[in-house]
């Protein structure tokens, strides 16, 4: 059993990353205005991206460089990525491939329901790091390798052979961060980066699942870029990756430029404006002379594949009029069998994203947005058309006040899109900062996104902690000391209005509606006073809107000075619930990772809750699955820090954490039983769903799968 010293470092790391997630998509406040001046607001008419176009795209592009640059120069570096910034341009490095051997899958028969990735949106599926087939096969990732192995039934898991796909093939920098499983065309399709080139490189690792435990390559594609999410809808991919272009190496080399920076300061910090105009525009003069000497290579976005390398042309890149900082938002399409692959890209620095089965938008906030620091807290949506044939299209933008929580505060229906957005204003008299949140119905119009109806002002002085859309109804959770959970009616999208609100201790992060009755979340505990340190899962009776009322909440006992924690307070793909039936949504069961640290030690696995709004108690914990005897006899520290987008992560992600790290539940129904299957970075387990003390199988997974933190869901790097 691990240390109760070792508990904290997991969480501290994903505290660090949620606050790295921020910057640049909101989420964050708003940065102070400078000297007491008043906020301002870009014009509208200057946030449209539009394609550099013409015989003079290419030097119009060069020229929005060189001003970008130079910004960035003159302002002091601000890096917006998740992760540290590349300095230098580099080449990126071609992955070589990987392959494992196949294994024949046992007799017996498929099961009759099983559980997938918990998504956003319905038809739209996401990446994973563990996911299961219809026939009762589990794959699972780890850093560089991926794992395939029957699993139902599940009597006789720990003697079934496990293919262990290598996927890094030699490329030590290779990471592995999601896939995603097209059963209809037999494709699994693994998502990584390679660190090899300073820029970074999306990877797209395409497997034939003709024999699906016998994974084959086929193919590789890749794009310039970090990655940051992917969605499949129908049998197309369609993947977002960042690519940060950093200034030329030789502007560091350039000693004049070097003193015109300091002059620049001097002048600034000493009133002399135009002096300072003057040494920009000399400075930014320079730097367009070392913009010109670069190859196209260094500034434009590539994507390939074996067959051969493409650079995006001048004119698929879209740029608002506004200077921003050099950041591309790649946006890559391509079908599951690794056809028709093409790509775009938007002069963005936006790291909120959110896909529906039409569209994908950018959500930018303007604490990423200019090198002005006295903006306004608000946010842009760019919309990018989807199509099955092409890259994703730009469509149109519109416009917030203040910063998205994240992706599940953006969501499509019947021609509009519903945002939920808090505000913090600073008082320049006071010097205070306030904050209120907003609900903001946008009409998805040709070439625009004009607002339709809204909410203003709700939770004065409180931040927006989860969020959830539900066809004609929204559900907004905002915390200070208390959890205020808001219940809204966008029945009519020009006229939303608040139905209802119930205040109740602590705050829900995570929100699964089951079906139009039932609202099931997870968040953090607490009293009127503040957080209590433990997990708690709620459910909700949302029959009368305007009458939401607490049906019951449980936090998982734990001893005294204890913290419990799970992953599936903000990773929704560790949250599964499973219905007894494919309808109605209840009864059903749910597991969760969880976590606890006490004066006695630790426990790291799984909680199991059963979910019957008409039992006598609707949420009843059923049992825990403990995945600590997966452990390594060395004790699972990292080796090595596991790569990120820019090539490193926090130190505080290299600290030693619990030996083995539970990650994802599936749910497999069929020989008269449901069977919940509960993965580590150890090992996998098989319980009866309803009665969690009853094991059926167990297996150890290899020693490449298991590992410590890092990356954006629990790493399983070495």
């Amino acid at each position: 059993m691990a240390s109760r010293s070792r508990f904290p470092s997991a969480l501290l790391c994903l505290s660090l990353l949620l606050g790295a997630c921020g910057g640049g998509g909101g989420g964050g406040s708003a940065p102070s205005p400078d000297g007491g001046s008043t906020p301002r607001s870009v014009p509208t008419a200057k946030l449209a991206l539009k394609h550099f176009s013409g015989s003079n795209a290419c030097a119009d592009y060069r020229a929005y460089a060189s001003e970008s640059f130079t910004d960035q120069f003159l302002t002091g570096f601000r890096c917006l990525a998740i992760g540290p910034c590349p300095v230098f341009l580099g080449e990126p490095a071609v992955a070589t491939d990987g392959s494992g051997a196949g294994a024949t899958p046992p007799p017996g028969a498929a099961p009759e329901r099983v559980s997938q990735t918990n998504t956003q949106e319905a038809g739209v599926d996401e990446a994973d790091v563990v996911k299961a087939d219809s026939a009762g096969n589990l794959y699972i990732l780890g850093a560089q390798h991926l794992v395939a192995l029957r699993a139902f039934p599940p009597a006789g898991l720990d003697s079934r052979p496990q293919t262990l796909v290598d996927l890094a093939g030699g490329d030590s920098s290779f990471y592995a961060q999601d896939f995603l499983l097209d059963e209809a065309a037999k494709r699994l399709i693994v998502f990584g980066s390679s660190t090899s080139g300073q820029r970074g490189r999306s990877l797209s690792i395409l497997f034939d699942l003709a024999d699906p435990l016998a994974p084959r390559e086929v193919e590789r594609l890749w794009v310039d870029g970090w990655p940051m999410q992917t969605r499949r809808v129908g049998n197309r991919v369609h993947r977002l990756s960042r690519l940060e272009i950093p200034l030329p190496a030789s502007i560091y080399e350039d000693e004049n430029l070097q003193r015109q920076q300091e002059a620049y300061f001097r002048a600034q910090s000493e009133g002399r404006d135009s002096d300072a105009a003057r040494i920009r525009e000399d400075v930014r003069s320079a730097i367009a002379v070392h913009v010109s000497r670069l190859a196209d290579a260094e500034l434009l976005p590539q994507r390939g594949s074996a067959s051969g390398t493409t650079t995006l042309a001048c004119s698929d890149i879209a740029r608002p009029e506004v200077q921003t900082g050099f950041s591309l938002a790649v946006l890559e399409s391509y079908n599951s069998d690794g056809s028709g692959h093409a790509a775009s890209a938007a002069i963005n620095n936006a790291f909120i994203s959110y896909a529906s089965g039409q569209n994908l938008y950018l959500a930018q906030g303007s604490a990423g947005w200019f090198f002005d620091p006295a903006q306004v807290d608000e946010s842009v949506i760019y919309r990018f058309a989807l199509s099955a044939t092409a890259a994703p299209a730009y469509r149109g933008f519109g416009r917030v006040p203040g910063s998205l929580p994240g992706s599940y505060a953006l969501s499509e229906h019947l021609g509009a899109l519903r945002v939920a957005s808090t505000e913090t204003r600073f008082d320049s008299g006071s010097n205070q900062r306030s904050s209120a949140s907003h609900l903001s119905v946008l009409r998805i119009a040709d070439q625009e996104l004009p607002l339709q109806g809204k909410v203003t002002g709700f939770a004065p002085g409180e931040t927006i902690q989860g969020v959830r859309f539900d066809r004609g109804r929204g559900y907004v959770v905002t915390f200070r000391r208390i959890d205020p959970l808001f219940a809204f009616d966008l029945s009519d999208p020009a006229a939303p209005r608040v139905a209802s609100e119930l205040k109740l201790p602590g705050f829900s992060s995570y929100l699964m509606p089951l079906g139009d009755d039932h609202l099931l979340t997870i968040g953090r505990g607490g009293d009127d006073e503040q957080l209590n340190g433990q997990v708690a899962i709620q459910l909700f009776d949302v029959r009368n809107l305007a009458a939401v009322r607490q049906v019951a909440v449980i936090e998982p006992a734990a001893g005294n000075d204890s913290y419990s924690y799970s992953v599936a307070e903000y990773d929704p793909h560790a949250f599964t619930y499973f219905s007894d039936a494919a309808s109605p949504a209840t009864p059903g069961n749910l597991s969760i990772p969880l976590q606890v640290s006490d004066s006695s030690g630790s426990f790291t696995g799984f909680l199991s809750v059963r979910v019957d709004p008409q039992a006598t108690t609707p949420l009843r914990e059923t049992g825990r699955i403990d995945h600590s005897g997966f452990a390594r006899e060395d004790g699972g520290g990292c080796s090595s820090p596991p790569p990120g987008p820019g090539g490193t992560s926090s130190d505080a992600c290299f600290a030693p954490v619990l030996a083995v790290d539970p990650r994802r539940s599936v749910f497999m129904q069929g020989d008269g039983l449901t069977a919940l299957y509960t993965v580590s970075t150890g090992g996998i387990k098989a319980h009866a769903a309803d009665d969690p003390g009853q094991e059926l199988g167990s297996a150890a997974l290899p020693e490449e799968l298991q590992g410590c933190c890092g990356g954006g869901v629990v790493s399983t790097a070495r």
